[in-house]
């Protein structure tokens, strides 16, 4: 189908650099159980975690700008950057692949957890190269490194995708998940939500979200719960991001020129980062837990269930008491376990070794069917 923000503004098509990933539109469905649980009348969840057959989640919308605009350079490599267990690094392999532009994925350390292994296993699986290094210092300049090496071997310098995708072109391609969302409105299968509940980590899908809201000139609030350090997530880098996505989108739009976003638009949540980014709270695994047994959605401990708590708690308080509410599912639910079924993890590099010989980390063993919030 036309991508929704181009059914919009069928003149962006050909301005704007683009691929095709994802199976859209992503379904909107009702939490009826959850809805029952908190008291709420008007609860639903769009669900972005099926965005792609292939690997799921908020990343595959804009890396089909990101990747359409590595196309158009005729990049021979991208370098994507996350901690060890990155969702992102793995989706930016993934849709890399698909394009013919061989994935470079730089990590830093993080806590151990199921996911981690299955996600550097993936990336081994689809052939992207690995380094983990100690620090941020490290990473620049092992990035040097490889730019460098790209530059000798193949002329052309790799393509950097920010952290997380969140770029200005990684917003613009972000945004066609609200105009899909306002078409589903159109269609009648859920009210104008008042508010909107998603995670905020590296603040790209935020500004895309309050972006989207603002050029539709919906009364919604994106609640954005964040679950990362304020260097990485903050209302002050969410504008500056989705300042750099309307100048993009102006040079073709001209009612794009000058659009901004303000709090009226996005509220970024604290108090729900627990002990730090990829640490599991029991909050959010109590969360988490909640979801599945109502409704049999699977979220995550170290983004969606975070944000998930927020929004229970929120419901309790009677925040949302006769609003309409929509949880923006961010996570993967694309089962990748058959696929990595019998890679060794040693042919990954000596550094990723430990976290497949050291146990995860605590609450990753929480039964997660039965917690109370």
């Amino acid at each position: 189908m036309t991508n929704p923000l181009f059914s919009a503004f069928p003149g962006l098509s050909d301005k704007i650099p683009h691929c095709d990933f994802g199976t859209y539109p992503t379904p909107v469905e009702r939490l009826t159980g959850l809805e029952k649980e908190l008291g709420l009348t008007n609860l639903f969840i769009k669900r972005d975690d099926k965005s792609s057959d292939v690997y799921g989640g908020n990343k595959v919308r804009k890396l089909e700008f990101i990747l359409g605009e590595a196309v158009k350079r005729k990049a021979a490599h991208t370098v994507a950057f996350g901690y060890a267990g990155s969702n992102f690094t793995l989706a930016a392999a993934v849709f890399a692949k698909r394009v013919g532009i061989s994935p470079v994925s730089m990590h830093l350390p993080q806590p151990n957890a199921a996911y981690v292994r299955k996600n550097l296993l993936y990336q081994k699986l689809i052939g992207a190269e690995l380094h983990e290094l100690p620090n941020t210092a490290a990473v620049t300049l092992g990035t040097l490194a490889i730019c460098g090496r790209c530059l000798v071997t193949t002329g052309r310098f790799p393509y950097i995708i920010a952290a997380g995708g969140s770029s200005a072109v990684g917003v613009v391609g972000g945004m066609s998940g609200m105009f899909e969302l306002k078409e589903q409105i159109d269609r009648g299968l859920l009210p104008t939500p008042d508010v909107i509940y998603v995670t905020i980590g590296s603040s790209g899908t935020a500004a895309s979200l309050a972006l989207g809201v603002r050029a539709l000139g919906l009364p919604t609030l994106v609640r954005a719960v964040r679950v990362s350090d304020l260097a990485y997530a903050s209302f002050k880098i969410s504008k500056e991001l989705a300042d750099g996505a309307a100048r993009i989108l102006g040079r073709h739009e001209p009612s794009f020129r000058d659009m901004e976003i303000t709090t009226d638009n996005l509220q970024v949540v604290h108090g729900y980062l627990g002990d730090g980014y990829a640490r599991f709270s029991r909050q959010g695994m109590a969360a988490l837990g909640l979801v599945k047994k109502t409704d049999g959605i699977d979220l995550d401990g170290t983004y969606t269930g975070k944000t998930a708590a927020a929004m229970i708690d929120d419901a309790r308080s009677g925040l949302l008491k006769g609003k309409t509410v929509l949880f923006w599912n961010s996570y993967n639910s694309v089962n990748i376990e058959k696929k990595i079924k019998g890679i060794d993890y040693r042919t990954l590099p000596k550094r990723y070794h430990r976290y497949f010989e050291t146990p995860y980390q605590p609450l990753e063993i929480v039964d997660r069917a039965s917690p109370k919030v």
